[in-house]
């Protein structure tokens, strides 16, 4: 499904096909019911999916944390009945194509430095801004976008919207994909809102109600993008360790030298340990456990070791993990983003000691 298409998403290609396809086998919409196309799978079924997935197109593999966590799940929990049955299915089917639009050149971590506004109209309401670093804006039909409706008491109130670019697809400009150290395969861009008129009945969990919906699925998006990381650095280990078996050096194999066994070793303690937290966080997510410290921990060490496990694999392969068209230099690429994106090391930091009682 997915291998093929790796190498052709990291030279520029849309992996529309391969997303379809992971549709059509039910990925796309793990976690929804199946009263609306979905499955119904654990998040512990989802991060053993991402993980698995992260051998062939890491890139390609986000889109299942993208349309599992941070819509279906918010939808599930603020969509009204009639909201859930417009988009759910078409999430689940691939129809709709869907792109998260909530950072701002300006708002990242910081989402009260919003700018763009949405001002009622009407029936609509009339948007007005930039969003920046939206994975796959080019290829969607549909934006989940994030406005400033008003303020209250010196705090903006921040509000979900469903924009469909069949019913309200003027306005809305793309710019040119980001060039990005990594993830190619899932390039980012620019948008740019200038009077897109949007129906009132697609605001999704009232006004003020955006940040809401964002952070619904914050902890299983953190989970899943945690055990993706944990698939790419396991698959630099196994690639790692057939290299060592055969590569010479000084008349014997790197395999035979004490220090190859000792860091490819520690290398995966350390990533079971990652997995097992991972797996310990999915299943508290299952069990609707308060999961939200057990999270941040497993994606604030999963990514670490995932990094500095992959950063490790490449210094065997010398000059050649160093050029481009070996394995192991697109995987130390793409590794680098997990500690940053869906809230980065600092922030599960600050996350952790929150949940500790630490202010």
């Amino acid at each position: 499904m997915l291998e093929p298409w790796g190498p052709r998403a990291e030279a520029g290609e849309h992996p529309g096909e391969a997303i379809q396809a992971m549709a059509d086998a039910g990925f796309v919409g793990m976690v929804a019911p199946e009263e609306y196309g979905g499955t119904n799978s654990s998040y512990l079924e989802l991060t053993l999916a991402m993980e698995s997935f992260a051998k062939y197109s890491p890139a390609i593999a986000e889109h299942l944390n993208m349309s599992n966590c941070n819509l279906i799940l918010p939808l599930l929990k603020y969509g009204t009945e009639e909201q859930k049955q417009a988009w759910i299915p078409r999430i689940v089917s691939g129809e709709a194509y869907v792109a998260f639009a909530l950072t701002e050149p300006e708002a990242g971590s910081d989402n009260s430095a919003m700018k763009t506004k949405a001002v009622a109209d009407g029936d609509y309401y009339v948007i007005n801004g930039q969003k920046s670093f939206i994975s796959g804006a080019q290829e969607s039909n549909v934006f989940v976008v994030f406005a400033v409706t008003g303020e209250t008491n010196g705090k903006k109130e921040i509000t979900a919207f469903m924009w469909d670019k069949a019913v309200s697809g003027e306005g809305v400009t793309v710019g040119p994909a980001e060039a990005s150290l990594g993830l190619n395969g899932a390039p980012a861009h620019s948008v740019y809102f200038d009077d897109v008129r949007i129906p009132k009945e697609n605001i999704i969990g009232g006004l003020g109600g955006g940040m809401k919906f964002a952070m619904c699925g914050l902890n299983p998006g953190r989970c899943a993008l945690s055990a993706l990381a944990i698939g790419i650095a396991q698959h630099a280990i196994d690639i790692t360790v057939e290299h060592v078996k055969n590569r010479k050096m000084f008349g014997k194999t790197l395999a035979a030298f004490q220090n190859t066994q000792f860091v490819l070793a520690e290398a995966q303690t350390k990533l079971d340990a990652a997995r097992l937290m991972v797996q310990k966080a999915a299943v508290t997510l299952d069990q609707n456990g308060d999961a939200a410290q057990i999270c941040a921990e497993a994606k604030l060490f999963a990514t670490e070791v995932a990094k500095e496990v992959v950063d490790h694999c490449l210094q065997f392969f010398g000059g050649y993990g160093y050029t481009k068209g070996y394995p192991i230099e697109q995987m130390y690429r793409d590794i680098r983003v997990f500690t940053i994106f869906e809230g980065a090391s600092e922030v599960q930091k600050h996350v952790i000691a929150k949940c500790m009682g630490i202010r």
